[in-house]
């Protein structure tokens, strides 16, 4: 970072106060500069706390090798903060209702195993020998070792205290309204509270970062996707050892990716808001015995400072509980504790964008993680720091630029 960049009240201000914002802040303030975080409301308020706290390797070539990087620097975050986020490792079960969804599976698996993850394919008879708790008839599944999970929030609250344990400085409850700009670049924040100067400002605001951007002409291509979870009373007469998805999440036709917003067209002929709602089975036990169930994904459409969706939908959860008593029969009589949702950033490509905003000098982005945030924030977060202070973009971030876009 030049001596004119550094100029102003801090070397960088990060806005987000999610995972991805706090692994930013910590990445930087470990490079020497100053950083102050401004969250509008609470950490991890918004995807990043309402997720089922799986890290799970993703066999993307230009992602694979931040998984192990993640994992290793949980373990360190978890040596050094004082904040326990239970991270452990977890079995990782994909499973196949039917013959096609097996396939799905196994294609997925074979990917992983490509990326050097040992798996094992069960058939019908050694998946509920394996799992007890899962209908006889599944036409089979596929184990994957090498998966974590952690707790989500308390998560990114340790990498709150990570980063200001290298000196970063952490507000809440400071909305940021625009970006202070001089001279056709960005300078710094504009909050209630007034306007905050910096050398940088890193927007990891999730898809609300595309109405800020755009005040200073960059177009963020961010949306977001409305994900729904269910979690159950404590589970006493089986137990679960597995994270369990159903084929898989990831480049599926039923899977959660959804790369486009609806058009008009769609919109007005939708029986349901903004489009139709997805439902994938997906089982997460805890420490404590419950289970998170989900997941849904369904567009929410982002505006200044807020996202339609973002009421309860009782719905969305019944259709999660019916799946989870189609895998999983043996929690037919086990209580529903609570249901949530967050809003999952989006990108066209489902890939993250990480570097310098085109067209916006002073502005930097890290957003896009669909369901991806937990396992990718601190390998981006690395990528993003070097290139903010050595001008020079790493060799592996050439699949984040945000310039890809055109």
């Amino acid at each position: 970072m030049s001596e004119e960049t550094r100029q102003g009240g801090y070397d960088a201000i990060v806005i987000g106060g999610g995972v991805a914002g706090c692994a930013c802040a910590a990445a930087i303030a470990a490079r020497g500069l100053s950083v102050l975080l401004l969250e509008r409301d609470r950490l991890a308020s918004g995807a990043s706390g309402r997720n089922q706290g799986g890290l799970l390797p993703n066999p993307h070539p230009a992602i694979c090798g931040l998984y192990q990087e993640a994992i290793d620097f949980y373990k360190q975050m978890a040596a050094e903060t004082q904040v326990s986020f239970q991270l452990r490792p977890q079995g990782y079960l994909l499973v196949g209702a039917d013959r096609a969804g097996l396939a799905t599976a196994v294609r997925h698996a074979g990917a992983l195993a490509a990326t050097g993850h040992v798996i094992e394919r069960l058939d019908s008879a050694a998946l509920v020998e394996l799992e007890p708790g899962l209908a006889p008839d599944l036409e089979g599944g596929v184990r994957v070792e090498g998966a974590h999970a952690f707790h989500p929030v308390l998560a990114t609250v340790a990498m709150a205290e990570y980063a200001r344990a290298r000196g970063a400085v952490v507000r809440t409850n400071t909305t940021v309204r625009g970006l202070l700009t001089a001279h056709g670049k960005v300078i710094g924040v504009i909050t209630d509270d007034g306007p905050i100067t910096a050398g940088a400002v890193v927007g990891a605001a999730g898809p609300w970062l595309r109405s800020l951007a755009l005040q200073v002409g960059a177009d963020v291509p961010v949306f977001g996707s409305t994900g729904y979870l269910v979690r159950t009373a404590p589970v006493r007469h089986v137990t679960f050892k597995h994270t369990i998805m159903q084929s898989t999440w990831h480049g599926t036709s039923t899977g959660l990716d959804r790369n486009t917003l609806p058009d008009l067209r769609q919109v007005g002929e939708a029986d349901e808001p903004f489009g139709t709602t997805r439902v994938v089975f997906s089982l997460q036990p805890l420490p404590s015995g419950e289970l998170v169930l989900g997941s849904s994904s369904g567009p929410a459409i982002a505006a200044d400072g807020a996202i339609t969706g973002e009421t309860q939908d009782a719905v969305v959860a019944g259709r999660i509980a019916r799946g989870a008593v189609r895998y999983a029969p043996s929690l037919a009589d086990v209580g529903m504790r609570a249901s949530w949702h967050g809003i999952r950033p989006m990108t066209p490509d489902s890939m993250p964008i990480v570097g310098p905003a085109p067209g916006a000098e002073g502005l930097w982005i890290a957003t896009g993680y669909g369901i991806d945030g937990m396992p990718l924030a601190p390998g981006t977060a690395r990528m993003l720091a070097n290139h903010l202070v050595s001008g020079h973009p790493d060799a592996d971030a050439v699949s984040f630029d945000p310039g890809r876009f055109g």
